[in-house]
């Protein structure tokens, strides 16, 4: 009936309610104009229409006269012919039994009767039957369907809670056609509910394969399925050959199917019985058990009557019948174990049926009071508009309903659920200081201390699935009480109670039944079977799953009610957002202190770049370095070699952040150690290689680029491993230097050399060489469009008068009013040098 979970509570009440008000209106139709309106009048003989082959066009034969009954007394033999009662004729015995039906007790009527062709008329003394075995089997069935509505309004969305609603209704419309006379209702909507009632059989079987031990088997919906059609069947076929030759041979095979179905039932109920392991639930099963068997035995009383007593009911003494009356042992074995061993919250039925009292009596107060006051004002001002009355009614109940509603539960609640009471509202007010708690350990020992102390609760645990918490405890905890523990174990643990809330993100009661009833592996129920909860309340934060609170038994042994758990699931709620500061406090401490420590690290890294360029007299450098995180993967350096030389290294490590930054200076100390072995920006370049590759994670790389400037020779080389082309000065124009070569670390040594190439130029008196990373070139604004190499190609043109310094300005705050306000999305680092004139050999640096 998965269709059915798909709806909310109050939707499934609702639909349930009218089902039920329905049974309960056809059965008491039934019951009452069996039992008292149209209580049957007997006469204690049989009519039958054919005997011995003869079928009288009129009149019917009077068979089965009881020795010493009223017919007997008023002279009328067996074969005698009954034409009129109180000269009324009839057409057929359901006509003739009308009109017997309507004179009352021991009031005398006159037969007309034919006996060898003689018309004779006696006197009788009718008498009204008094039918135990419908009365017993409608009890049956009043109790079955209380008990269903109690069981389906209570836990409407459960399985075996919607199995045993259905099994009442039905049960309902079933037994009150046992032994009854008139319905008083039309055929065809009798024909409906003797349909209906069929299934009864049907879902007694489904019922009892699914409560209290779920029985599984790869057949079990083949199973059912085979049962239900072949109730329909069975149904199809009574209606089909009714009154004819085959009429006998259906209701016999209806019957024995009937027995089987109730037999294999409550074999199916004894096996789950001994294979039960929850004491808990072991002693209402023992009194529902005996129920059943007692049961048995009345039902299986009834079809030997039936079947061995050829004899109409109503000829048969009452005391026959009595032992049926064990039938009743099985509601009342189900209500005794409900309200004693408390296998339902019953208490909100009852609450809600008080309150409904209440409010009732309240409407009924307010409506004579107003009959009272309005109608005497009424009568002298307006006495021909009275429906001011009604008018006035319905606006005060309107606007008094809530009022008067919340009065009647508190009123409720304080004076017949004290205790609940007490409870609730000292457990109200704990919950609002929980959100300034900060504390996670302090947090849940003081959840376990006060629903100890309002509820007396001594098993109290909290489950975290989240590793953020377990880690936040890990720190905080010590030493935990027995009674209100943490619990961290491994992934299957985890997988098992994350398991209950996949599809349902509401509390679940625990034990064997209502696990079988959950789509869950065998594995994971044994696990949360072994913990011996019988409630988790979920934590969620925005929607995740973070862990449960989990409670065992209440000391009373009473199960939790619905207002138990709303109560709770208030608690966890209020607990979610008490863990949620707590983490997010810890977090903000681990922030600032990571925050503290990368602005030391930040203060490291830009200690390693060159603080005031150390160039030679001739050229020109400006560094330009600015992460797009507090610490990043880029860096430059100068180095001066000698008085005529001097390197310029720009380097990109993939990636940002720390670890790109522990590479940045791992691979900056080895340029600067291979610089002063190697002649060539090739040479120190393979060096570096062959020193990092193997020692540097796969899926990181460093592009890098090394110029080697020498004024004596007016000769430059420039080696690139991977990066960005040099953008250069050629004849008064700008070129990119694209000289072969690839990342550092990617390759080893041969592979690294045979792709590296080394490009040696001529320099001269003006020449503007500017090394940068893809950071710059590649600086996005909010349309993601990239600044890209022509816009720095024409800064440079425009500016290759000023100083490097200006250059480099002058790109810079290009690229950030480019960038507007997109986030910085990469480590940007420019580097600008110019050879100077003869005529001014000043080192500008900046």
């Amino acid at each position: 009936m998965n269709f059915l979970s798909k709806h909310t509570d109050g939707t499934l009440r609702l639909l349930f309610s009218f089902i039920a008000i329905y049974c309960l209106t056809i059965t008491s139709i039934v019951f009452i104009r069996t039992m008292f309106t149209d209580k049957m009048t007997s006469d204690d003989c049989l009519w039958i229409q054919e005997m011995e082959g003869k079928k009288l066009n009129e009149g019917l034969y009077i068979v089965e006269v009881l020795p010493g009954g009223v017919t007997d007394e008023a002279g009328i033999k067996n074969g005698d012919i009954l034409i009129a009662i109180n000269g009324i004729k009839f057409e057929s015995i359901n006509k003739a039994q009308e009109i017997l039906n309507s004179f009352e007790d021991q009031e005398v009527i006159e037969y007309t009767v034919i006996r060898d062709n003689e018309i004779l008329k006696f006197n009788i003394k009718v008498i009204k039957f008094f039918n135990i075995l419908f009365l017993i089997f409608s009890l049956l069935g009043f109790g079955f369907l209380l008990i269903g509505f109690m069981v389906g309004y209570s836990k409407p969305k459960e399985l075996t809670s919607q199995l045993f609603f259905f099994l009442g209704c039905t049960a309902s419309l079933l037994f009150v056609q046992v032994g009854f006379t008139n319905t008083g209702i039309s055929n065809y909507l009798s024909l409906f509910n003797a349909i209906v009632g069929s299934f009864f059989y049907g879902l007694f079987v489904h019922f009892i394969i699914t409560y209290p031990i779920k029985i599984e088997h790869r057949y079990r919906k083949l199973f059912l399925a085979i049962l239900y059609i072949s109730i329909f069947t069975f149904v199809l076929l009574r209606i089909l050959t009714y009154g004819s030759n085959f009429s006998f041979l259906m209701n016999t095979l209806a019957s024995i199917f009937a027995v089987l179905s109730i037999a294999s039932g409550i074999y199916f109920l004894i096996r789950s019985y001994f294979r039960l392991n929850d004491s808990n639930l072991k002693k209402p099963m023992k009194v529902i058990l005996i129920g059943f068997l007692f049961g048995a035995v009345g039902f299986t009383y009834s079809l030997i009557i039936s079947v061995l007593v050829k004899t109409p009911n109503f000829l048969l003494q009452p005391w026959i019948f009595l032992p049926t009356a064990l039938v009743l042992f099985i509601p009342a074995s189900i209500g005794f174990s409900i309200f004693k061993y408390r296998i339902l919250d019953t208490e909100f039925i009852v609450k809600k049926g008080l309150v409904f009292g209440i409010i009732t009596a309240f409407i009924i107060g307010i409506y004579l009071l107003l009959v009272f006051v309005l109608n005497s004002l009424l009568s002298q001002f307006l006495p021909e508009n009275k429906q001011l009355l009604t008018i006035a009614l319905i606006i005060v109940v309107t606007f008094s309903f809530d009022y008067v509603n919340k009065r009647a539960k508190d009123f409720v609640d304080k004076q017949f659920y004290r205790e609940r009471y007490n409870y609730r509202k000292s457990l109200l007010l704990f919950s609002e200081e929980l959100p300034y708690l900060d504390n996670v350990r302090k947090i849940i020992e003081k959840i376990g201390s006060s629903v100890k102390e309002t509820m007396g609760i001594d098993n109290i645990n909290v489950w975290f699935k989240d590793q953020d918490f377990n880690e936040i405890l890990q720190t905080e905890f010590e030493k935990v009480s027995a009674n209100e523990k943490i619990i961290y174990k491994d992934d299957l643990y985890d997988e098992a109670f994350s398991s209950l809330f996949i599809r349902n993100k509401e509390p679940r009661l625990i034990n064997e039944v209502l696990l079988q009833e959950l789509k869950i592996n065998d594995e994971y129920k044994e696990i949360i079977l072994k913990e011996k909860f019988a409630l988790l309340i979920p934590i969620f934060i925005k929607d995740v799953l973070i862990g449960t609170m989990n409670f065992g038994e209440k000391p009373s042994g009473k199960a939790y009610s619905d207002e138990d758990i709303d109560l709770l699931k208030t608690l966890a709620s209020q607990a979610a957002i008490a863990f949620e500061n707590s983490r997010l406090q810890k977090e903000k401490v681990l922030k600032q202190v990571m925050e503290e420590e990368l602005q030391i690290a930040r203060n490291i890294q830009m200690g390693l770049l060159p603080q005031s360029i150390n160039s030679i007299d001739g050229i020109e450098v400006s560094g330009f370095y600015n992460p797009a995180k507090i610490i990043g993967g880029d860096f430059y350096d100068v180095i001066k070699l000698s008085d005529s030389k001097m390197l310029v290294i720009v380097a990109d490590v993939s990636g940002k952040g720390i670890a790109a930054a522990l590479y940045m200076s791992k691979v900056q100390a080895m340029i600067q150690f291979a610089a002063k072995l190697f002649q060539s920006p090739k040479d120190i370049l393979v060096e570096v290689n062959k020193q990092i590759h193997n020692k540097i994670d796969k899926k990181s790389f460093i592009t890098t680029v090394v110029a080697l400037f020498d004024l004596e020779k007016m000769k430059v080389k420039i080696c690139r491993a991977g990066h960005n082309p040099v953008i250069y000065s050629v004849n008064g124009k700008f070129d990119l230097l694209k000289n072969k070569g690839m990342g550092l670390g990617l390759e080893s040594e041969v592979f690294f050399n045979q792709n590296l190439e080394e490009t040696e130029l001529d320099i001269s008196d003006d020449n503007v060489f500017v090394f940068y990373s893809d950071g710059l070139t590649e600086a996005m604004n909010r349309n993601r469009e990239e600044f890209g190499t022509d816009k720095v190609m024409d800064i440079i043109s425009l500016n290759r008068q000023n100083s490097c310094s200006l250059i480099q300005k002058e790109i810079i705050n290009s690229v950030d009013h480019f960038r507007g306000s997109a986030e910085q999305n990469d480590d940007i680092t420019l580097v600008v040098t110019k050879i100077k004139t003869a005529k001014d050999k000043n080192n500008i640096s900046n």
